[in-house]
């Protein structure tokens, strides 16, 4: 009768477990299902790697730990390094803490894609630096990612030492993996909404700079054909032989005008620069200023242009055609040379000529009376991308100019376009 007692009992603790266990796992699938629907109603960063944390934390209060005593927080990438967006019960001077992904279980985790546990966190290469786990007994690092794409980690701890069941370590993965749909889908968001402004500034600056331009250029020799025909008009009576001068100088002057539209329509979207990229362009300018002048220009260095963005290139573009543009028109030159390198960390794009040459500091002294060098646009363009302009020259010894880049995020053409994601 005691040992069908015992059996019985042990039987009823058995099933009791059990049962503890699939209303636990119930509860879970309940709480990943809720964790899923709020997740597709956002593309806020902020709330995905809320219902993260709290989901997560779920799991500690299953093995009896109180809410208030749960320590965690989600850790994404801010430049190559791990900061916490969102946090519980944590002390405020970690949050100005910067973690490197390779340390101690952080780097485990992101390492084997599985969650990596420790009951010494105080100890660890990467949490010992936070005051929020030194205090702690268990910790458990689950990593966000997807393949090669790694966003960041979620860490749970608590002051007390706990084992997790392997279910329990399985629904960590399923909340990570919930969490990366939801981080990838709000980043795609924000980079078209990033993407969206910046194609509203590059079209408020390409209206500046075509304005600047025809202001420059053809509006002055509109002005001036409107003054030689209003001459013309004076002289067909009283001297017809210098009215019929007068003409020829006007078509030519008109043609000329012509010609610096559709430059300046080429400069502002110039096709070949979309689908080409920027050797093609320059070349095409190179092919025009060839066949019009009949001035030797070659180009030297052209792949190393491949290492920038479209919106780099369409900015060395815009200094190195104004800068030929230049040479074709003022400099009197026989030979012009475009040339591209890099020097460590710098893209470099130089445009030299043999020319007339002139007096830098005077043209810069006089802009508004010979503002047509565009040296003002040359430098406003270089400064978008944090990068500088040179010009060098006199008088009888040719022009050189140069202009540098720091070959950052902003200029150098990416392999993943999500900002956030590492490899």
């Amino acid at each position: 009768g005691n040992l069908s007692a015992r059996v019985g009992t042990a039987a009823r603790e058995v099933m009791e477990e059990e049962y503890r266990h699939l209303q636990a796992s119930d509860s879970r699938a309940r709480s990943l299902q809720a964790m899923a629907s709020t997740l597709r109603a956002t593309l806020s960063f902020e709330r995905v790697v809320e219902a993260a944390l709290d989901v997560c934390s779920e799991v500690l209060q299953e093995l009896g730990v109180p809410a208030r005593a749960v320590a965690g927080a989600v850790f994404l990438y801010d430049r190559q390094q791990l900061v916490p967006v969102a946090t519980r019960s944590f002390v405020p001077n970690d949050l100005e803490v910067r973690i490197e992904r390779e340390a101690g279980i952080i780097g485990k985790a992101l390492e084997t894609a599985e969650p990596a546990l420790t009951h010494t966190p105080g100890d660890d290469a990467a949490l010992g630096r936070l005051l929020t786990f030194q205090k702690c007994q268990t910790a458990v690092c689950i990593p966000l990612r997807t393949g090669f794409q790694i966003f960041g980690v979620l860490v749970i701890g608590s002051d007390r030492r706990l084992q997790f069941h392997p279910s329990q370590l399985e629904y960590f993965n399923s909340v990570a993996d919930q969490a990366v749909i939801a981080l990838q889908n709000a980043q795609l968001y924000q980079d078209l909404r990033a993407e969206k402004q910046r194609m509203v500034q590059a079209d408020e600056e390409a209206r500046k700079e075509l304005a600047r331009d025809l202001h420059d250029g053809p509006t002055q020799s509109i002005a001036a054909i409107a003054m030689r025909i209003n001459f013309i008009r004076s002289l067909i009576d009283r001297d017809p032989e210098q009215a019929l001068e007068e003409l020829d100088k006007v078509e030519r002057l008109a043609r000329e005008t012509s010609q610096e539209i559709r430059g300046m329509l080429f400069t502002l979207r110039p096709l070949v620069l979309e689908t080409e990229g920027l050797a093609a362009a320059i070349e095409t300018v190179i092919n025009r200023i060839r066949d019009a002048e009949g001035l030797h220009v070659r180009m030297v260095g052209d792949e190393q242009t491949e290492i920038l963005n479209e919106r780099a290139q369409g900015v060395v573009f815009s200094v190195v055609e104004e800068a030929l543009g230049n040479a074709r028109k003022y400099a009197n030159a026989n030979r012009v040379e475009v040339r591209f390198w890099r020097e460590g960390d710098l893209f470099v794009a130089q445009v030299q000529d043999d020319g007339v040459g002139f007096d830098v500091e005077d043209v810069n002294d006089s802009y508004s009376v010979r503002g047509s060098l565009g040296l003002v646009n040359m430098q406003e363009r270089a400064e978008r991308l944090d990068g500088s302009l040179r010009v060098e020259s006199e008088p009888g010894a040719g022009t050189t100019v140069t202009m540098v880049l720091p070959l950052t995020a902003d200029v150098v053409r990416q392999q993943h376009p999500l900002s956030r994601v590492r490899s």
